[in-house]
């Protein structure tokens, strides 16, 4: 019996426990801070995957005992529609101000940055004809995507941002101190994030995750009143949240009812998701309010302004003294002996206590003292009121508190039994479809690329050396045209029989079955380089039909093997791989592209280079000489017809391949003027460019003698 038939099959999340490294987590305020962080960057760092998944399993955990009494163990659509939503306590009148408003845009800025960029993955090439995954990523293109009033969401927020003069988050930046994000709020963030890994390990959390997402009010909505809620994002998010709601209740009805003998499980999980969403906002909405309603003192401000510059200041002050101690012994305590060290300042020869405005701390942040520009003007303020406060009071200081541990738990996490150096191209096929559930495949998988790519290098020289847009506009359409040109009609019976052109579907089908798989990860570039991440994810949710099932390639393509009486197993499956009909070589370009796809900041210009040869390839005479063939001799020619008119040179895939490029580099000729660096990345884009032919090549040359040998087994019934 063939197991996990269905991509999201539930019964396949043991796996993931199976594959992880050995590793023990204990989670602190400091290491749920560095985990954010390397979240974003988690093909550059794959270890912390193992974290988020603990992580997210600690804060299922007290879920679990929080609302032990609420969730219940039958299942019922009703009671899925009516999960309950906690009200939260609005803030005071007396502390309903545009001032406190604006500081809670601040605090919530890094919630709604990571939001619902869980969903991200949840749609990989191969598993895009289900309608999971066609469900939940037209959720998350409708919600990020989708326009009204000529912005999308992410727009009208950054637009309301901007109008109340704050920033928005830069993700892909270490957070620290400095970043004055509470606990609760980073918390929540990190583990929004977190779930983006686990598209199947944690698919019933994700479902319940996001319902909640839809339904719970935000911190800023829970607090302030409709009247000050009056920019256009909010109704503009709460319109559209709640349309997403049906589609999301139908989806998670159609996963219980495709797996029944896993309901038990599988609700109570879904449940957890919902209620983990739910208490976590609660948390950070909590957390905002204390923070309103109790204001830092200035003591309190300036402890924040020493921890923020100490860090700066360490290796500056190896000479200096303070009560007995050296600066860079003190700062190096900090922020655990805040509270000592500005004792120790307001005792120490450096403050006047009779005229604190005559100070000599004051004098070295003023112009021509050793520490000018270290505080700006504001900060300069606050340190004098500190002064004057403290002389006359002479008050205890009150530091910010150490930031809260997010949870403490250690969990053993079993090593990988699994040998991926070893493994073949097939082999490597299997388990990068999978690499949700055996994320240790990912460091051999990219090994194995830079080896591709330095041998394409060496063997693919450059058709023009110094990049330029002219260079490289004539190129490509130099080859569009040839290609063009070179087309002729068919005359008479085509020179590649049916039976050949029907083996040779089984051959491509490792590749077609997940066509757009090369770009699937594109969404990874949002923050880097999001107008190209933009072309990327529009080329890829073509590819995928936009949500259309008869639009989506591998299933055109899974219909023609079907009316061919070409049975495979399920891509994703074991099964598939051991199929003793394909070919070996057939899996080298899936491999390479699926391994590419994984590191799509690191290899973006590979990835460009690559994305530009597959488009252009569905042009021009090939394309249009498989449909005159398969017409004769009456197979099904729609998924060439489909890669003519949607790659189109003048506005398809093709025209959106060349002009990702021409963003990349322009974006680059904008950070340096070095025309060496500038032909580097050309040099790199082209070789992944060269890449398609050179990956492909082994089985290009092989195809013929393959089915050659094949005809002769069967002629002579020696079979496979």
């Amino acid at each position: 019996m063939m197991q996990y038939t269905h991509f999201f099959d539930p019964a396949q999340a043991h796996l993931y426990a199976q594959s992880l490294r050995g590793a023990s987590v204990t989670y602190s305020a400091s290491v749920c801070a560095d985990l954010f962080y390397q979240l974003q960057q988690a093909e550059q760092t794959p270890a912390c995957l193992s974290q988020a998944y603990t992580l997210i399993q600690q804060c299922l955990q007290d879920v679990r005992q929080r609302y032990a009494s609420t969730i219940m163990p039958e299942y019922s659509k009703a009671k899925l529609a009516a999960l309950p939503v906690a009200t939260s306590q609005s803030l005071p009148d007396s502390l309903v101000s545009a001032t406190h408003f604006s500081t809670g845009l601040q605090q919530t800025a890094l919630v709604f940055a990571t939001q619902p960029q869980w969903l991200q993955n949840i749609s990989p090439a191969v598993a895009s004809q289900t309608f999971i995954a066609r469900q939940l990523l037209h959720v998350y293109v409708q919600l990020t995507q989708q326009k009204q009033q000529n912005t999308t969401l992410a727009q009208a927020y950054q637009a309301m941002l901007l109008a109340s003069g704050i920033k928005f988050p830069c993700l892909h930046r270490h957070l620290s101190i400095q970043d004055e994000i509470p606990i609760e709020i980073l918390n929540l963030a990190t583990v929004q994030l977190a779930f983006a890994n686990f598209p199947r390990v944690l698919l019933p959390e994700i479902l319940g995750f996001t319902l909640a997402y839809c339904r719970v009010p935000t911190m800023m909505e829970a607090c302030f009143p409709p009247a000050q809620l009056s920019d256009a994002f909010w109704q503009q998010r709460h319109s559209l949240l709640q349309q997403q709601v049906p589609t999301l209740l139908q989806c998670s009805a159609d996963y219980l009812h495709l797996f029944p003998q896993h309901t038990q499980g599988l609700w109570p999980r879904m449940q957890q998701g919902f209620y983990l969403y739910q208490w976590l906002m609660q948390q950070a909405c909590s957390q905002m309010q204390a923070t309103l309603k109790s204001p830092l003192c200035t003591q309190q401000m300036f402890a924040k302004i020493v921890q923020h510059k100490a860090f700066a200041a360490k290796g500056h002050h190896q000479k200096v003294q303070l009560a007995g101690r050296s600066l860079e012994q003190w700062f190096a305590g900090l922020p655990d002996n805040t509270d000592a060290f500005l004792q120790a300042l307001m005792q120490s020869d450096y403050v006047n206590r009779e005229q604190p405005a005559k100070s000599r701390l004051l004098q070295l942040f003023a112009f021509k003292g050793p520490m000018f520009g270290v505080l700006n003007a504001a900060e300069q303020k606050l340190l004098l009121r500190w002064l004057q406060e403290g002389t006359r009071e002479q008050a205890t200081l009150h530091t910010l508190p150490s930031k809260v541990a997010v949870c403490h738990v250690t969990r053993n996490i079993k090593s990988s039994s699994i040998e991926f150096a070893s493994f073949t191209t097939r082999e490597m096929y299997y388990y990068l479809l999978n690499a949700d559930v055996f994320p240790a495949v990912l460091p051999f998988a990219k090994a194995r690329v830079n080896k591709l790519l330095l041998a394409c290098k060496l063997l693919s020289p450059l058709p023009f050396a110094q990049y330029s847009h002219q260079q490289f506009d004539a190129y490509i359409k130099a080859i569009y045209q040839c290609e063009v040109a070179n087309y002729q009609p068919l005359q008479g019976v085509p020179k590649i029989s049916k039976a050949a052109y029907i083996w040779g579907f089984e051959q491509i089908a490792p590749l077609i079955l997940i066509d757009g798989s090369w770009i699937q990860n594109s969404l990874a570039l949002q923050h880097i380089a999001p107008d190209i991440c933009d072309i990327l994810f529009a080329i890829y949710y073509d590819e995928i039909g936009k949500g259309q099932l008869q639009q989506n390639h591998p299933y055109i393509f899974r219909q023609l093997l079907n009316s061919l009486a070409i049975s495979l197993p399920p891509a994703h499956s074991r099964e598939f791989i051991a199929h003793k009909g394909f070919m070996h070589s057939a899996f080298d370009m899936p491999v390479f592209m699926l391994a590419l796809a994984s590191f799509p900041c690191e290899f973006l210009p590979e990835l460009l280079g690559l994305n530009m040869a597959i488009e252009l390839s569905g042009l021009g005479k090939s394309y249009l000489r498989l449909v005159d063939d398969w017409h004769y001799w009456g197979i099904d020619p729609s998924i060439a017809k489909i890669h003519i008119s949607i790659d189109n040179y003048a506005s398809g895939h093709a025209f959106l391949a060349k002009k990702a490029i021409r963003i990349y580099m322009d974006d680059l000729q904008q950070r340096t003027a070095n025309q060496a660096v500038l032909d580097n990345h050309w040099r790199r884009i082209y070789t992944g460019y060269a890449a398609l032919r050179f990956v492909g090549g082994r089985f290009k040359l092989g195809l013929p003698l393959a089915y050659f040998l094949y005809k002769f087994k069967n002629k002579f019934g020696l079979g496979r």
